[in-house]
């Protein structure tokens, strides 16, 4: 039987080597924008790499590349965790 492993902190995940080899990943193949509106960090705006479908909601999927797409701030913290789109 597969033993329980509690869920790791989001400070323990973030800072996580596997977490940080994925997202350089995911950035590298985005082109360096928005998959929602287009912006550049040249344009003066932070990219983050967002969770389609949050972790909050499917663990299990926090480490799939195909899991994750580039928004920039605004369009990031506008979609929170309260849906699962997937803009690209």
């Amino acid at each position: 039987a597969r033993q329980y492993q509690p869920r790791q902190s989001a400070e323990q995940f973030y800072s996580s080597t596997k977490w940080k080899e994925l997202r350089y990943i995911a950035l590298k193949n985005s082109g360096g924008c928005c998959t929602l509106c287009g912006a550049r960090a040249s344009d003066g705006v932070t990219l983050h790499v967002d969770h389609i479908v949050p972790r909050s909601v499917d663990p299990r999927k926090e480490y799939s590349l195909d899991n994750l797409q580039i928004l920039c701030d605004d369009c990031n913290i506008g979609k929170s965790n309260r849906d699962c789109i997937d803009w690209r």
